[in-house]
């Protein structure tokens, strides 16, 4: 990190993600045993896919079909931009943008970058839904996320090189010979492998299922490279708050249990076995199906009523 003075939240941030002296990175035998054990659980899964029909697990799957089954079968094969979506998209962009940019600039302009880039991009993209908003609605969008990217600019003290800083890293893991295929995208990774921290950027509160989520992002990352994280990290843009989980065997047995049952459920889900269960909650408020559906109109109205 830089040696520049930090204000409390980035020393805060300082803190939470330093690596203990008494810190020992994993051995590959522990990535051997994990693979082991979860590829005996999926084994009788994996039979019904192959390379050309494979079964994807990522964070979205895992984490819709462990909500609300009809959301997941609703939205799975469509999705729909809104602002929240877009802000967070904009968002991540001018923060790599900020994080990569060998420039001071303010985060108006790296927000202006990014939005130029967006837009700029191929159409069926946040292209199309920010070119739909009226110049009144950009206007807005835009400030949002300067406020979003200031807060960062305020939580983070700039990432030195020697730290290996890597925004929106892609990670992929085939197993049974490419019949299942787990991928992630994390926000931000720093570190060598043996003892990178990988950290999940919100633009919203910290939910207990971001942990979740870091945990399957930490089982991909141990599978791939061998050596598992040392750290998982949720930060939070509106709070300006971080919660973060050290690596461990047992993380990682939590992560393999919630994949094994989340592969089952995209299974049956993808075979049509059986119909979607439904499950209220915050996904309620972008559901195609909420119009129709007693349970998030029952969450909606009571939500309102609070």
């Amino acid at each position: 990190m830089s040696d520049a003075p930090h204000n409390p939240i980035q020393t805060m941030v300082l803190n939470v993600l330093a690596k203990r002296g008494d810190f020992v990175p994993s051995s590959p035998e522990l990535a051997t045993e994990v693979e082991e054990h979860l590829c005996d659980a999926l084994s009788p899964i994996a039979e019904h896919y192959s390379t050309s029909n494979p079964l994807w697990i990522t964070k979205h799957a895992l984490s819709t079909v462990h909500g609300c089954e009809a959301h997941h079968v609703a939205s799975r094969d469509s999705f729909s931009w809104t602002i929240a979506s877009v802000r967070g998209t904009v968002a991540h962009k001018a923060i790599e943008i900020l994080i990569n940019s060998r420039t001071v600039r303010s985060p108006g302009e790296h927000v202006d970058d990014a939005l130029d880039r967006i837009v700029e991009s191929e159409r069926g993209t946040a292209s199309d839904f920010i070119a739909s908003l009226s110049p009144g609605e950009q206007a807005d969008l835009r400030s949002q996320v300067v406020d979003l990217v200031t807060k960062y600019e305020d939580s983070f003290p700039k990432l030195e090189m020697r730290w290996r800083p890597v925004v929106e890293s892609n990670a992929k893991v085939e197993l049974f010979g490419g019949a299942v295929v787990m991928s992630t995208r994390a926000d931000l990774v720093i570190g060598a492998p043996g003892s990178k921290v990988i950290i999940d950027i919100k633009s919203s509160r910290i939910m207990a299922s971001h942990r979740e989520d870091l945990r399957f992002y930490s089982l991909v990352e141990t599978l791939r490279s061998r050596q598992s994280p040392r750290l998982t990290a949720t930060f939070s843009l509106e709070t300006q708050r971080i919660d973060a989980e050290d690596v461990s065997l047992s993380t990682l047995s939590v992560a393999v249990h919630r994949l094994v049952q989340g592969a089952q459920l995209l299974h049956e889900l993808d075979q049509e076995k059986r119909a979607p269960t439904r499950r209220s909650g915050s996904t309620c408020y972008w559901c195609p199906l909420a119009a129709t559906c007693s349970e998030g109109q029952e969450f909606l109205t009571g939500d309102r009523d609070a």
